[in-house]
């Protein structure tokens, strides 16, 4: 009947929206595992590598939001299938903007190299880049339904990136007073730092869409 048609195209369309989510979820996960790498080492083919494949997670993020609209139009949701649909788009929003700060970052490693003269890394810096990259791995796990206990250390970890956060702007700034020479330098990090700040919040927004969608 066509009505079984249309549950049963609305059954395949769940299940590949899935499949792509998670290979969203592993190409998310593999960027900001590179931009950690890129970052501690200044590899400038990796960060180029990274800077050009934010294309390709684009265009997965698309096919994810075109496969979620296809559902909808194949059938009216009950109520718990609009939120999550509606966590599902926001989902596929916080890992675009991950993926696009492990791009941005990428960006001010070039830029770091085409200054030259380099300056020390801000001490702490990869630091608080493993506790946000820990926050991205937990919570697409969580996603998944794994290891939920771990969304309660979620915000304990946010907690940490932004002290760590503070910490090294007010330590960047003290660098630009006592070596205005390499100010360019210092900023690029200052702009490191804030990205990866924004990793975290993305990440504890992804944690706080799967409660909901729950």
């Amino acid at each position: 009947s066509q009505g079984g048609t249309i549950l049963e195209s609305y059954d395949i369309a769940i299940s590949e929206l899935k499949s792509r989510l998670d290979n969203l979820g592993l190409a998310v996960e593999q960027a900001v595992g590179e931009t950690a790498k890129a970052l501690a080492t200044m590899d400038v083919e990796l960060a180029k590598k990274i800077y050009e494949g934010d294309d390709e997670i684009d265009a997965l993020v698309r096919e994810c939001m075109k496969k979620d609209m296809t559902i909808d139009m194949l059938q009216n949701p009950v109520a718990t299938d609009w939120r999550n649909l509606m966590a599902t788009l926001k989902i596929l929003s916080d890992m675009e903007r991950i993926a696009d700060h492990c791009a941005d970052i990428s960006h001010y490693i070039l830029h770091l190299k085409e200054y030259g003269d380099p300056v020390d890394q801000p001490t702490g810096l990869m630091e608080m880049y493993a506790v946000m990259s820990s926050m991205v791995s937990d919570v697409l796990d969580f996603y998944k339904g794994k290891n939920s206990s771990q969304a309660d250390l979620m915000k304990d970890k946010d907690d940490i990136v932004d002290e760590a956060f503070n910490r090294l702007i007010a330590q960047i700034s003290e660098k630009v007073k006592s070596d205005p020479d390499h100010s360019r330098q210092y900023i690029a990090y200052v702009l490191i730092v804030k990205y990866i700040e924004r990793m975290a919040d993305h990440a504890n927004n992804i944690a706080e869409w799967v409660i909901y969608r729950e």
